[in-house]
């Protein structure tokens, strides 16, 4: 069994932002946190004196042996949207606390 936690880290155009959400629900992932954000990257805003560009933050928890199974499924989402399409950023967590009681989450849990 994997025992370690992973944070899960995506950004996206806005406009794409129910699809993937969609995608992400329909292959079991069971939360996610998503903020709008602004930004630029490799693909500015020329049409906005700040050059940022609305984008969609998406954050996601998962054990280990779910880890890869969620990147491949924004990977191949990705594949169908425009050269701006995002980032995606696979972090280590060391340790995931729940604030409802204050036990120690398993990465099984996630």
């Amino acid at each position: 069994m994997n025992t370690s936690i992973h944070r899960i880290t995506v950004i996206i155009p806005a406009e794409n932002l129910d699809e993937c959400e969609r995608c992400l629900r329909a292959a079991g992932v069971p939360g996610m946190t998503i903020d709008n954000v602004r930004g630029f990257g490799e693909h500015a805003n020329y049409f906005s004196s700040d050059l940022l560009c609305s984008n969609a933050r998406i954050e996601i928890f998962a054990g280990g042996g779910r880890c890869e199974e969620i990147c491949e499924i924004v990977r191949e989402f990705a594949l169908g949207l425009p050269a701006r399409a995002g980032i995606l950023v696979v972090e280590p967590v060391d340790r995931v606390i729940s604030l409802e009681d204050g036990r120690e989450l398993r990465a099984d849990m996630l």
